[in-house]
């Protein structure tokens, strides 16, 4: 797929797989999602919904396959500049988040995509 076939998409993933040791969380998944597109991910728990969404939010690479998001193959580029123009609210989030952080800290920090109060100050 060429960069102007990207132009209208946000995500776009062709022949996703993600392997974690010897188990095949998802196999070959192929899916885009228009810049206007809205979209729904449903299943039981352990169905693979944050699996399939982490790399769509650049947050973990695919074991195989292609993942473009907002026009950037991930592997080709710095995730941590584009992570930022990413919003992405999962349960499992919650797991990375420092027990002390506040509230108001937490979404401050969302418009640099970072997670956790470490030693940053933030305006």
């Amino acid at each position: 797929m060429t960069g102007s076939d990207l132009d209208d998409l946000v995500v776009h993933m062709s022949g996703v797989g993600v392997r974690r040791g010897k188990t095949h969380l998802l196999a070959d998944v192929s899916w885009s999602v228009e810049l206007d597109g809205r979209w729904v991910i449903l299943g039981d728990n352990g169905a693979g919904k944050t699996t399939l969404l982490t790399p769509a939010a650049a947050g973990r690479r695919s074991t195989t396959g292609e993942v473009h998001v907002l026009g950037e193959q991930l592997g080709r580029v710095d995730v941590f500049e584009l992570r930022p123009r990413i919003g992405f609210c999962s349960a499992a989030v919650i797991a990375r988040v420092p027990p002390q952080e506040k509230v108001l800290d937490l979404v401050v920090r969302a418009g640099y995509a970072v997670l956790g109060r470490w030693r940053e100050d933030y305006d």
